[in-house]
C-alpha cells in the first residue's frame, strides 16, 4: 500500500512524485532507502549536474562503455521493437530507455520511489514514452499474459523472496514470451577474490560476520550506510529456479568484468575469455511455453 495516496508533479512538470510503500518487511525498507537515497549508477557520474539529460547521458556512456560494453548485444535491447517490455527495477532507467529507443512499449515497476522518478525523468528528458508504476516485484500489478518480455538486471538477488518473482515474471508474460534477467555469480572472481579473500579474510570481517553481511554492506555503493540484501548464484541453482517456475528453452551466460580488476600476475589472461570463465553476472534467457 501507498503511505502517500496524494499524487503531486514536480515544478518542472517532468515527473510525478509518489510515496513510499508500506511493505512490513524490513530487507525491503532497506532496498528502498538505498535506492532512493544512491540511485544506481550515479556515482560513476563526475561531470554533469543532477536530474539533467547530460547527467543522465554521462551515467549511460560509463555503463555500455566502460563497465559493460558487451550489454547492448547480450541483453538484445534492439531486438523488442513494437512488442511489450516490462522491466522490474530499472533504476535510473538507462536500460530501459534502450528498448524504448528501438521501438519498444516500455513499462517500469520499481519499488523505489526515487529511482522510478529518475528514470520518468530520464524518459522524459529523451523524448521517449514509457509507464511507470510503483510496485513490489514480488506482486507485479499486471494482468496474466501482458507483455513479451520481461526483463531485469541486478535487481532479483536483491528481493527476500525470489522465486515469488520469477514465478510472478512468468504470469505476466505472453505464452511464448521471454525474460532476460541478471543475477550475481557466486562462482566468479569477484565474489572470491573480491569479497570473501580481500574483505572477508584479509580485512577480517568473516571472524565476526556471515557473507550475507559481507556483501550487504560492500556489493551496493552506499552513502547513507544501507545494508540491502545481496544474494548469489551458481548456474545449476539458477536454472532450477525458472525451471520451478516453469520456464523452458533456458540458457546461461556468465559476463562482466573491467579492465584492470585482474591482478597483474594474472593480466595475461585475456579480458574476454575471464569475462566468460568468471564474471560477475549471470544473464539468464528463458521461454515461457506457448
Amino acid at each position: 500500500m501507498n503511505t502517500n495516496k496524494n499524487v503531486t508533479v514536480d515544478a518542472d512538470a517532468l515527473v510525478t512524485v509518489r510515496g513510499r510503500l508500506d511493505t512490513g518487511d524490513v530487507l525491503k525498507e532497506e532496498v528502498q532507502d538505498q535506492w532512493d537515497q544512491d540511485p544506481c549508477g550515479s556515482h560513476y557520474v563526475e561531470g554533469a549536474e543532477e536530474g539533467t539529460l547530460a547527467w543522465y547521458l554521462e551515467a549511460e556512456r560509463y555503463r555500455y562503455e566502460t563497465y559493460a560494453p558487451w550489454m547492448h548485444k547480450v541483453m538484445e535491447f534492439a531486438n523488442f521493437s513494437g512488442k511489450k517490455v516490462l522491466e522490474v527495477g530499472a533504476g535510473m532507467g538507462t536500460d530501459l530507455a534502450q528498448f524504448a529507443k528501438h521501438g519498444a512499449l516500455t513499462t517500469d515497476l520499481d519499488l523505489s520511489s526515487g529511482h522510478l522518478a529518475h528514470a520518468e525523468r530520464n524518459f522524459r528528458l529523451r523524448g521517449l514514452e514509457g509507464e511507470f508504476r510503483h510496485g513490489d516485484g514480488e506482486n507485479l500489478p499486471f494482468d496474466d499474459g501482458t507483455f513479451d518480455l520481461v526483463y531485469s538486471n541486478g535487481v532479483i538477488h536483491h528481493t527476500p523472496n525470489t522465486s515469488k518473482v520469477v514465478a510472478d515474471m512468468f504470469r505476466v508474460l505472453k505464452p511464448g514470451g521471454r525474460v532476460i534477467i541478471m543475477v550475481y555469480a557466486e562462482n566468479s572472481w569477484h565474489y572470491w577474490y573480491q569479497l570473501v579473500t580481500r574483505i572477508g579474510i584479509q580485512q577480517g570481517d568473516l571472524a565476526n560476520h556471515s557473507m550475507g553481511w559481507v556483501m550487504s554492506g560492500t556489493v551496493e555503493i552506499s552513502e547513507h550506510g544501507q545494508r540491502p540484501l545481496v544474494k548469489v548464484y551458481t548456474k545449476p541453482r539458477l536454472r532450477q529456479l525458472f525451471k520451478d517456475a516453469g520456464f523452458r528453452s533456458i540458457s546461461i551466460v556468465q559476463d562482466q568484468m573491467v579492465e584492470g580488476e585482474l591482478p597483474s600476475r594474472l593480466s595475461w589472461i585475456p579480458l574476454p575469455f575471464a569475462r566468460r570463465l568468471m564474471g560477475w553476472n549471470l544473464i539468464i534467457k528463458a521461454s515461457k511455453p506457448v
